[in-house]
């Protein structure tokens, strides 16, 4: 027996609707129908978050079946090809779906693709290079447009087993039922999140009071419970009630969570577009509230280079630790480069690390030397007095007095409502066994 390795990517649209992981989700089913086993768990990728062409998460599905020989790899293909065609959003100018089939030993990622995942991952890929190493490997590949979900097909399949430490259970509708909230009880998932956290995380924003298992779009996604425990998960499902039918359930292994799309850089001349950077350095520039209440401050580093980073309006109070920055204090920043013409480039801050806080002093009325009151200027050159004992003195001077910061060192993120998927988020700490130093008030 040999393994069927099955990629499928980029079916979705942010406006008509559809979810690669629905139609991973009837892959699946019918492949088991006609009797195909499945090997490993169900594989959600997210790839580069930062990516322009990218329709909402950016997530690609790894799906893995045992097969007899080549002929019986080029049924179950046209099966996947046949469910693409029915159900992906093809009316979207930018979804533009991809499969892809590569028969293995083993149910293991090639690792011959694990290079080309992290290029995905972290950067952008040219189609034909894709094709390149997909026709050495020997794979099959079909695409509907122009072929961009090949590349999110072949990474998913090439992300290494230990790159996907989360589960995400999706419990889906029925398709096309349109946008709008779904029928969950908001009480219920509070006490979900109260229960199985922090093997569980981002169910629920305790800042803002609000679910966040739910989407809104029109997809047909009814909820999703993610954590690195399948137990936890499954529990939190049971917990929620949901007013309407459940059409499927599928928990897949992911790579949510991970922090695995950051690149560490030494300079900000280093930057590449489309890509998210962890960079160190000093502000060099006051932060200030912009229009629509985006806060921007700018960043040295310690070749001289400078950049601006933003933290935008749906980051709510995180745009607060931003604005009591101050120039001189040293940071370690985590964002996305998207450049925006005619916007001066810009970093999109994802987490704030503050390492060194700038000593602020300022200047103080002198205190009274017999009362020991603050005194008050009489003027320019007059000295001061007393306004509690009226005692005059023109020899004294004003006070050199240490101002204390709005701010604390630590690590600071956005509120779980503006997470990204990949997002490493604080109860990452408590899973891998480390002090949190996650600070988020």
């Amino acid at each position: 027996m040999r393994i069927a390795h099955v990629g499928i990517d980029d079916t979705d649209s942010n406006y008509l609707g559809m979810c690669t992981t629905y139609i991973g989700a009837l892959v699946d089913e019918r492949l088991k129908g006609l009797g195909y086993a499945g090997i490993g768990e169900p594989r959600l990728i997210r790839l580069n978050p930062a990516y322009p062409m990218k329709t909402r998460g950016n997530g690609a599905v790894h799906l893995r079946y045992y097969i007899h020989d080549r002929r019986d790899a080029s049924r179950l293909f046209e099966e996947v090809e046949n469910i693409v065609a029915r159900y992906a959003t093809l009316k979207d100018p930018k979804t533009d779906p991809g499969v892809v089939l590569l028969v293995r030993d083993d149910q293991y990622p090639p690792q011959e693709l694990e290079g080309f995942y992290l290029s995905a991952l972290r950067g952008t890929v040219d189609l034909s290079a894709a094709l390149r190493i997909l026709m050495n490997l020997g794979g099959m590949a079909a695409w509907f447009k122009g072929g961009r979900g090949v590349i999110g097909a072949m990474a998913a399949i090439g992300a290494p087993e230990g790159s996907s430490t989360v589960y995400e259970l999706l419990a889906y509708r029925s398709a096309g039922l349109g946008k709008g909230p779904r029928n969950v009880d908001e009480e219920s998932v509070r006490l979900a999140d109260l229960e199985t956290w922090p093997m569980t995380y981002d169910n629920y924003d305790w800042y803002y009071m609000e679910p966040l298992v739910a989407p809104r779009g029109p997809d047909p996604v009814l909820l999703g419970i993610r954590g690195p425990d399948r137990g936890a998960v499954l529990r939190g499902y049971d917990l929620i009630k949901v007013d309407c039918r459940v059409e499927r359930l599928l928990i897949y292994r992911t790579n949510h969570g991970s922090g695995s799309h950051v690149l560490d850089l030494e300079s900000i001349s280093e930057l590449k577009p489309y890509t998210t950077v962890r960079l160190e350095g000093r502000v060099s520039k006051r932060p200030i509230m912009g229009s629509g209440s985006h806060v921007f401050f700018e960043l040295e580093d310690s070749r001289g280079f400078r950049i601006r980073v933003a933290a935008y309006e749906p980051t709510k109070h995180f745009r607060l630790i931003a604005m009591g920055l101050e120039p001189g204090d040293r940071v370690r920043i985590t964002g996305s480069f998207r450049p925006h013409d005619p916007d001066p480039p810009t970093v999109n801050l994802e987490r704030l690390e503050v390492l060194e806080l700038a000593q602020l002093t300022g200047v103080s009325a002198p205190r009274c030397p017999k009362c020991g009151h603050r005194m008050e200027s009489e003027g320019s050159g007059k000295g001061y007095r007393c306004p509690k004992c009226g005692h005059r003195d023109r020899s004294l001077r004003p006070m050199e007095v240490r101002i204390p910061r709005k701010i604390t060192l630590g690590e600071f993120v956005p509120p779980p409502r503006a997470h990204r998927h990949l997002t490493k988020p604080p109860e990452a700490s408590i899973w891998e066994g480390r002090p949190s130093c996650s600070v988020e008030e």
